[in-house]
């Protein structure tokens, strides 16, 4: 028989070389641990015995408490990293396509196409071959 998982969220505030994390919705659970990490495993520790149910059935979603600044940096990282990983498809696909140009409209030979984009004849290889997939 399987068991719901149960869900809970804590929060976890900075008190000098230690965190206090305390769940949200069971304020009874509570520890002190030097890492975010070791927090959700002694949160689904002690939710699991105050429960009476395997640790495997409870997930712990620990929030640790943050400066807005840092926050906001955490932020606007994320939305860089997307907007890169958006212009890296977008450039490579816009080299596959040029590579397609290269060879089919200019009739270059691999080596020269490869010179061209700044990468390997081998790799001008794939950027063909790649174009041909889509």
């Amino acid at each position: 028989m399987e068991e719901n998982l149960h869900t809970f969220t804590c929060t976890a505030r900075r008190d000098g070389c230690v965190w206090l994390v305390e769940c949200d919705q069971d304020s009874s659970a509570r520890c002190r641990v030097s890492s975010l990490a070791a927090a959700v495993r002694d949160q689904r520790r002690i939710l699991s015995e105050a429960l009476g149910v395997p640790v495997a059935v409870v997930d712990v979603d620990v929030r640790p408490v943050l400066p807005v600044v840092v926050r906001e940096r955490i932020a606007r990282a994320r939305v860089l990293r997307d907007t890169a990983r958006w212009a890296n498809r977008a450039a490579a696909d816009e080299r596959a396509t040029a590579a397609r140009m290269l060879a089919g409209e200019m009739g270059l030979a691999l080596r020269d196409i490869g010179t061209i984009l700044g990468v390997s004849h081998q790799r001008a290889h794939q950027l063909l071959a790649r174009g041909g997939e889509r």
